[in-house]
Parts: structure tokens; C-alpha cells; sequence
């Protein structure tokens, strides 16, 4: 089921149904039907995993444990690690065709994907960077951080077509800084999976922790305007 808010470019989609409409719509740009698309949308409280995690002799127990703490887990095609999804994340999901000859580079898609958000929180009048953040979930260097610390994840899926690619960039933003309940689930999860990786929730940011808290929600609104006028949601 999709639903809308009023006002709010943010659709809200039960996560099975968004993963189902990622991969459906890398299918038409695969395909030819279309030649790009953008969403923005959010979910129920879940764990989201690469399909590497998938293969390790703990992901089962793992999940089942996560599943039963009301953590349940879904396994997506886009690289990364393991993140939570839920209220207090908004997600961001670029997709369009790059042909052979004009095929962008791993860094050129995920600045593609990240100066939208950083255009977006320049005019709410926020400073950010592109930066790894030691103990944040699913670190990498091209996280978009405020302040020194994580306020978006990134990752991409690149599908060979017949003349170049399908190009799939995601990036899940905080609205709210990861409480110790989402934080306890990754961690639990990576243990009972053996992977000795803390998670810290110092490491990360939420947009209501750099705003007045009496205008959080219009910020909020008015960022994720913002973003959705420069990547046409």
C-alpha cells in the first residue's frame, strides 16, 4: 500500500513494496520504457541488508532474532551494509540510463545523488560535506555529514543494458538521530552474524538536532521540498 501526506512529496510505502518498485523501475530503464525516475518515500521500522550479508552461516539466527524483537529483515540489490529503515528515515531513490559512451564514473552517480541533498540543506541554511564517520551504519566516504557526523547513507546498483547501464543511487537521510532501540538491533544482528562492528548512535545526526526544535517541521518540510524541486519528484 502507498500513501501520500498532504503537502509532503514523501511517499509512504510498506518496504516490500518499495524494493519491489526499485527493482521494477530499473527494469524499464534496463528495458527503454523510461529514461530516469526519482522517489522519495519512507517505511515501517525494518533492518535492510546487501545480498553479501544474506550468504553468511549467522544471517539466518540473525534474523530471525531481529524479525522477532519487531526488526524484521529485507535483503536489497544496492551495495552498502546493513541500516535501519523507519519513521524517522526518508529515503531517496535516483535511477536513469547512462549509455556506454557517456557512462559516469562510481563517483560522478554518487555526487549525482549527493548534491541535491546538499543543495537541499544549504537552503534550510545548513553546512555539509561528503565524509566517512568512524561507528556510524553502512560508513562510507561519500555519507553526507553535518556537522561531523552522518545525516545520509549512500549506495548504487549499476545494470548492463544493451548500450550502457541502468544506474540505481539511494540514499537514506536522517530525520531523527537512530534511537538506542535501532541502534541495539544493529548491533545485536551483526553479533549473532559474528561480525565484530560497533554501531554508535553518537556517530550519526538527525535533522531535528540542527534545527531550532519549535521549527523542526517546517525545516523538515522544507528541506525535503527542496530536494524533491532538484531532483523532480
Amino acid at each position: 500500500m502507498i500513501t501520500k501526506a498532504a503537502a509532503s512529496p514523501v511517499l509512504d510505502l510498506a518496504l516490500a513494496d518499495a524494493l519491489a518498485w526499485e527493482a521494477g523501475r530499473l527494469a524499464d530503464i534496463a528495458a527503454g520504457r523510461c529514461a530516469s525516475s526519482a522517489l522519495l518515500w519512507s517505511c515501517e521500522p525494518a533492518l535492510v541488508a546487501p545480498s553479501n550479508l544474506g550468504k553468511l552461516p549467522g544471517f539466518a539466527r540473525a534474523s530471525a532474532q531481529a524479525t522477532s524483537s519487531g526488526w524484521p529483515v529485507h535483503l536489497r540489490s544496492t551495495g552498502g551494509d546493513l541500516v535501519p529503515q523507519g519513521p524517522g528515515i526518508v529515503n531517496l531513490s535516483l535511477m536513469w540510463s547512462a549509455p556506454q559512451e557517456t557512462a559516469p564514473s562510481i563517483e560522478d552517480a554518487f555526487h549525482r545523488l549527493t548534491a541535491p541533498i546538499c543543495g537541499a540543506l544549504s537552503s534550510i541554511g545548513l553546512t555539509s560535506n561528503l565524509a566517512s564517520v568512524p561507528d556510524a551504519f553502512c560508513d562510507g566516504r561519500f555519507n553526507v555529514a553535518v556537522a561531523g557526523r552522518k545525516f545520509a547513507g549512500t549506495a548504487q546498483r549499476w545494470r548492463p543494458t544493451g548500450g550502457g547501464y541502468a544506474v540505481h543511487a539511494h540514499a537514506m537521510m536522517l530525520m531523527r538521530t537512530p534511537d538506542d532501540a535501532a541502534i541495539r538491533a544493529l548491533n545485536r544482528f551483526y553479533r549473532d552474524c559474528g561480525i565484530n562492528r560497533t554501531i554508535r548512535a553518537s556517530a550519526h545526526i538527525g535533522l531535528q538536532d540542527v534545527v531550532q526544535r519549535n521549527g523542526t517541521s517546517v525545516s523538515q518540510h522544507h528541506f525535503l521540498s527542496a530536494l524533491a524541486d532538484r531532483v523532480q519528484v
